[in-house]
């Protein structure tokens, strides 16, 4: 065996090595990939359940959210439970925003804006009332996001679209 086919068969190891390196590689970015993934979607279920506790640790709150659909308005609540609603539903909107900018950055599947609130009851009057208040402070990718979704960027006082 001379020097020449030592050396061709050293390079043919080398390119079995280089190969069965990257394909490992590979497998182990995937799996990361899974995992921050499965991380990903943890954070965001745990940050919504948190703010269902927030919800439902004040009384007064929860029932407001549970009668939002009765066409009340914001601005016929009394001025304290306005305040208490509007800071509820700005968590939940910022909620609401990393579960888009994940989606946005391909961390989420887009099945992931369906953990968003329905249309049945983001349309109602005092979601409208609080979206117009708050929508100042979302970026405005999200906020053309939620007001072509959801339809809330109606006017105070304004009905929803049919």
């Amino acid at each position: 065996m001379d020097w020449t086919m030592v050396g061709a068969l050293g390079e043919a190891a080398g390119a079995v090595a280089v190969v069965a390196s990257l394909l490992y590689v590979g497998r182990q970015v995937r799996q990361n990939n899974r995992i921050a993934r499965a991380e990903a979607y943890r954070d965001v279920t745990m940050g919504w359940a948190k703010l269902l506790h927030l919800w439902a640790d004040d009384p007064p709150a929860a029932n407001v959210l549970m009668e939002v659909g009765i066409g009340t308005r914001l601005a016929d609540l009394p001025k304290e439970v306005q305040n208490s609603f509007l800071l509820r539903v700005s968590a939940t909107f910022r909620v609401f925003e990393t579960i888009y900018q994940q989606v946005a950055e391909g961390i989420l599947d887009a099945e992931a804006l369906d953990m968003l609130w329905g249309q049945s009851q983001t349309s109602t009057p005092m979601f409208g009332d609080a979206w117009n208040r708050l929508k100042g402070s979302y970026s405005p990718r999200f906020r053309a996001f939620v007001e072509g979704r959801f339809d809330l960027g109606r006017p105070d006082g304004a009905e929803p679209a049919k």
